[in-house]
């Protein structure tokens, strides 16, 4: 008796699911809507072109001149002092930093700005200024 009870609901379902199936490739041999969605899915679809121009020009290479960059950051110990060197070390563009620990100042060399390494030096001390810029 279960037996026969699971063969019907069995059957039940397989015909609403197959139903759903063919309608579906209805829809896609219609041209319908779920069809609709990826066609305007790929026509945002943007080529790629040679911005350089014509193939006969120089790449265009652009040299950034690193900048000097000053800080006065409140720095009493060879710990502190690490600290900052090994936070501004974590900036994209450092080239050279120079710690000066008797003077309390801190010299960064690369294509970073002002702000960024004054607020990464603001991460790990209590109180920074800038006193040179680009």
């Amino acid at each position: 008796m279960a037996a026969r009870g699971f063969q019907l609901r069995l059957s039940r379902w397989f015909q609403r699911s197959h139903a759903s199936v063919s309608q579906s490739q209805d829809e896609d041999d219609r041209g319908g809507e779920r069809n609709g969605l990826l066609r305007s899915h790929l026509d945002q679809i943007v080529p790629v072109t040679d911005f350089a121009g014509t193939s006969n020009s120089k790449a265009l290479a652009v040299r950034v001149e690193p900048k000097t960059v000053a800080l006065k950051v409140s720095m009493h110990c060879y710990g502190c002092a690490r600290k900052v060197e090994k936070q501004v070390k974590k900036l994209q563009g450092v080239v050279s930093i120079r710690v000066e620990l008797e003077s309390k100042r801190l010299t960064v060399v690369g294509d970073v700005s002002p702000t960024d390494v004054l607020e990464c030096v603001c991460k790990v001390t209590k109180h920074a200024e800038i006193l040179q810029a680009p």
